[in-house]
């Protein structure tokens, strides 16, 4: 790869950041679901919001420049009918919630150099020191950007012959629902904080799927997880920990799984080189900025720890490169 890179694509490269910043500007501002009603100019906008009109107006101009608005010879921004659904409030498939995420994201990556040279993180991100508040945003990003992948991942492993699932971090219930889609006849029990409950319990409920899920209320770093499942699925929770404490979630996984029970691991799974593929990499680095000894792991490093926890018949059953790779192992 380095040798494709030259002058201009490494100045571009450094500069990518200039218009991600501007889409995560016009999200904090919501300003997409102010023009989702028809186009607005910017003065009537700020007309409105008590913005202002001079910086509003550079802002729309520059997404105009993109294509994510459209700008009339009379001075109009309207978003394009494409972008509705995706970056409004009320779009059906938006992603609205990820872009807030990623505003926070932002200022955790702002101290990158310092924790890079110090060690020391001045902005922890973990959920479990986040806001109530900041953890509903955190858990509304994480569906928004998990829902589809969510119903991919259940489809892609064989589901038939399990009964009870246990989802560990489960959040909001995201791959609850997509896992009882698929298995008509399978329960499930979401263990997260007690914090996330009523989250869950609102989206189980709306998607008709709360009379089949158990809400246990705890930390799986400091609580035995419950018992009685042939299914664990551990869906984006071990890059948010450090490899002994994954020993120690992996132990208690083992311990609540029925004899011949199954872990599934869905998250980045790095080669021994720890550069592919790249999205894990980068995803790394967010662990580094967000966490306090977070990363995104090798197969081989998971698979010999679940070793040491008694899993056996590991493997790596689904390639992938957007977080979308699992990991398999059995009771």
């Amino acid at each position: 790869m380095a040798n494709e890179w030259n002058r201009e694509k490494l100045l571009e490269f450094s500069g990518s950041f200039l218009v991600s910043r501007i889409l995560i500007t016009a999200a904090e501002l919501d300003l997409f679901s102010k023009l989702a009603r028809g186009p607005r100019s910017a003065e009537d906008i700020c007309a409105t919001e008590d913005w202002d009109p001079r910086g509003l107006k550079i802002l729309m101009d520059a997404l105009a420049s993109q294509g994510v608005l459209l700008k009339s010879d009379t001075g109009k921004y309207q978003l394009p009918e494409p972008l509705d659904q995706l970056l409004t409030r009320d779009g059906e498939d938006t992603i609205l919630p990820m872009l807030l995420h990623r505003g926070q994201m932002w200022q955790s990556w702002s101290h990158l150099t310092g924790i890079v040279k110090t060690g020391e993180n001045p902005n922890l991100m973990e959920i479990g020191s986040r806001s109530r508040e900041d953890t509903e945003k955190f858990i509304c990003a994480m569906h928004a950007i998990g829902s589809k992948m969510a119903q991919v991942i259940a489809d892609s492993v064989d589901l038939s012959g399990f009964k009870r699932m246990l989802d560990v971090g489960g959040a909001s219930g995201t791959y609850t629902v997509a896992f009882l889609k698929r298995v008509p006849q399978m329960t499930a029990t979401v263990f997260d904080l007690p914090q996330v409950m009523d989250m869950a319990r609102t989206r189980l409920t709306e998607a008709g799927m709360i009379e089949r899920v158990t809400l246990v209320g705890g930390d799986y770093k400091t609580d035995p997880l419950p018992k009685g499942h042939d299914l664990a699925l551990l869906s984006a929770v071990i890059h948010s920990n450090g490899r002994e404490e994954n020993r120690r979630l992996y132990g208690k996984v083992h311990e609540a799984l029925e004899p011949g029970g199954m872990i599934l691991i869905r998250d980045h799974f790095l080669d021994d080189s720890r550069t592919q593929p790249p999205d894990g990499a980068v995803f790394a680095v967010n662990m580094l900025v967000a966490t306090r000894s977070g990363t995104s792991y090798t197969f081989n490093e998971v698979r010999d720890d679940l070793r040491l926890a008694g899993f056996q018949d590991i493997g790596l059953i689904r390639q992938g490169t957007r977080m979308d790779q699992l990991v398999s192992a059995y009771k």
